[in-house]
């Protein structure tokens, strides 16, 4: 099976609601940084099979809220991908998963608050 330009790359997206409209976000990335990232860090993923891509849009509007003023946002290297993990408890986010899928709506300030603490190295 040949490979394509979507193996390489992972995408993540978030929808939020405000009282003006519904907007969903994407975040594109290369793959390689997520899985150098966790073997660095295996120690936040020991018990499961979620992933960065499941949470990474929504971090990217944790860190900078004036993405929402976007479509999408292009991660093109290992530094910008590692700026936007930085000051995040990825643990906490990774756990919350499927929390986030059957609630479907949060708040967003209760989300940075839970979200916003650094437990990782680079």
């Amino acid at each position: 099976m040949p490979n394509t330009s979507e193996d390489f790359f992972n995408r993540s997206e978030v929808t939020i609601v405000s009282k003006k409209a519904e907007k969903t976000f994407y975040v594109l990335y290369v793959r390689y940084f997520e899985d150098v990232f966790r073997e660095r860090n295996a120690f936040l993923f020991e018990g499961t099979d979620l992933r960065i891509k499941d949470v990474m849009a929504l971090i990217c509007i944790i860190q900078n809220e004036a993405l929402l003023e976007r479509k999408r946002l292009y991660i093109n290297t290992e530094e910008e991908f590692l700026m936007y993990l930085q000051g995040i408890d990825l643990r906490a986010a990774i756990e919350w998963i499927p929390d986030i899928n059957r609630n479907q709506t949060l708040k967003l300030s209760e989300v940075v608050q839970k979200l916003k603490t650094p437990i990782h190295k680079k």
